[in-house]
């Protein structure tokens, strides 16, 4: 049988990226769905399972932190309370879980998303910053700044997910050669200082969208974010 990184090796060095960082988020995600060699009970125990995260993912980014109860969850998954708290016992055990499914399905969705870009379109048009800015819109994102927000006055919720976070922004960052190649040569100093900007600038553009209501203004302040980023690669 051929391993899976062997497999890996043979496709394009984009797509083979893409493999590689799906098998490391894989280790990396609470188990939501299991592989298709598993048995029935496992199958179906994964989609319970992954049915519960989406739910949670919801019912965060709709009705925010305190009001996200496993009842809530439970009834928004259509699942019994009995079955959920078979998976999560407590309310600590579904979230530590849930956040290491948003940034899985928000690294995902944006690393699939660039590999469809034409190297003009990720190079000079920016295409990647808009992107990421798709992904500050999703319920995922609204999920996640309910728990980020949350966490300042939560102590027990901040240890898990300031951890799990910055675990998965050092990890977001070590793909970003493999699909960004014009960047390969870069000090990985300056990688970082225009993968920061973009993160910081972006996700304060949403939260200030109600207030910056002219869908024209949220678009120079992006494309003025692309010409920063430009200016910073092409600098000497």
């Amino acid at each position: 049988m051929t391993s899976p990184v062997a497999a890996v090796d043979e496709l394009d060095p984009m797509t083979a990226a893409l493999e590689r960082m799906r098998i490391e988020l894989e280790k990396m995600h609470p188990n939501g769905a299991s592989s298709s060699e598993a048995g029935w009970q496992e199958r179906k125990s994964g989609q319970t399972r992954l049915a519960l995260l989406d739910a949670a993912v919801k019912c965060l980014s709709m009705s925010g932190y305190a009001r996200t109860t496993t009842q809530l969850v439970a009834a928004s998954a259509k699942i019994s309370r009995g079955a959920m708290l078979h998976h999560y016992a407590t309310k600590a055990d579904l979230i530590s879980s849930v956040i290491d499914h948003i940034m899985y399905r928000r690294m995902e969705t944006f690393y699939g998303e660039v590999m469809k870009l034409s190297d003009k379109e990720r190079e000079e048009e920016g295409q990647g910053i808009e992107i990421y800015w798709n992904t500050v819109q999703t319920p995922e994102y609204q999920a996640f700044m309910e728990l980020s927000v949350a966490s300042r006055t939560d102590e027990e919720l901040r240890k898990v997910f300031d951890k799990k976070a910055q675990a998965f922004d050092a990890f977001w960052f070590k793909q970003l050669p493999a699909f960004f190649p014009e960047w390969a040569d870069q000090p990985p100093e300056k990688l970082s200082l225009a993968r920061d900007l973009i993160v910081v600038a972006l996700e304060g553009l949403y939260l200030n969208r109600r207030i910056m209501a002219k869908r024209d203004r949220r678009m120079a302040v992006r494309a003025f974010i692309n010409d920063a980023i430009l200016m910073l690669r092409d600098r000497n």
